[in-house]
């Protein structure tokens, strides 16, 4: 389905009650965090999303990543949100985290078919160091690249697509998954003076910074809100988008829009599930007849 202008709207605020959750989490738990990508180029550029944009992406140095986690398992509202990662549910199929919000229900088409939490969601990325060390430098890209192999739809390189189908199907998609992340998170921010965001598919370069274009959070202004982006968010957003206030393209918005498959804001997951069932019951009952 193609969401209309008031639709997307609509999303952007129940994301936006997402976000302002997860900085108050963060602030009462000594943890610190970037909106990035388009979220930060949104605040930059409009001071709040971006019209046409329909998610928001975070992230966390590895240190804070972990400690988000610990946190939310042991005292994060529950009833509300969902802490979406690698192991929990058997068919999740990314290397990263999402806080999806359960009373809502959203269903991307690329992903209708997997058996997992559907919700409302910020997608939650790790920082991790990278080494100088030419050898270790490139060792970490490949497991990067593995890593990334957990969702195919994020890998634009087709050689690689089709060597991580192979070795999926081979070796097993969580033993890829628990192997790479032992060897990407060994490197910490704190011991590294370049940074990387380990779960995007777009590129390795693309996605490297030095630690100090990160920074302190710098909190800006996000629609209602106040929101933290990296410090140096010019040089941030010039290595990932060159002429970031330039407004892209119809074509090219449309390239990175998502498709949700189904969206109902005030429906829960749980009462989605239920209703799906129903239904696949009556035309069960029909065709029986039938």
């Amino acid at each position: 389905m193609r969401l209309s202008k008031e639709e997307k709207r609509s999303l952007q605020l129940k994301i936006l009650e997402i976000i302002k959750y997860i900085d108050a989490f963060c602030n009462e738990n000594n943890i610190e965090y970037y909106i990035i990508y388009g979220s930060c180029l949104g605040a930059v550029r409009h001071k709040g999303f971006i019209p046409w944009d329909d998610d928001m992406d975070i992230a966390m140095t590895e240190d804070n990543y972990f400690k988000f986690i610990k946190a939310f398992e042991q005292s994060g509202n529950k009833e509300k949100y969902y802490l979406q990662r690698p192991g929990k549910e058997k068919d999740y199929y990314l290397s990263f985290s999402k806080l999806r919000d359960i009373t809502t229900t959203l269903v991307e088409e690329n992903n209708k078919d997997k058996n997992i939490t559907y919700g409302v969601y910020i997608d939650i990325f790790p920082l991790i160091g990278v080494p100088k060390n030419k050898i270790k430098r490139n060792i970490l890209k490949i497991n990067r690249a593995f890593l990334l192999s957990a969702n195919i739809n994020v890998i634009n390189n087709k050689f690689l697509k089709s060597i991580s189908k192979i070795i999926i199907k081979l070796i097993g998609k969580e033993r890829v998954i628990k192997y790479c992340q032992k060897n990407c998170f060994k490197y910490k921010t704190k011991d590294y003076d370049e940074w990387l965001s380990l779960c995007d598919g777009d590129g390795f370069n693309l996605n490297l910074n030095m630690k100090e274009v990160y920074g302190k959070p710098l909190y800006v202004e996000f629609e209602n809100t106040m929101l933290p982006i990296p410090r140096k968010y010019d040089e941030y957003l010039t290595h990932i988008y060159g002429d970031y206030m330039k407004i892209p393209s119809e074509k090219d918005i449309e390239k990175k829009e998502h498709t949700p498959y189904y969206m109902n804001l005030n429906l829960p997951y749980k009462e989605y599930i239920k209703l799906k069932k129903s239904k696949k019951d009556m035309e069960n009952i029909y065709n029986d007849k039938n």
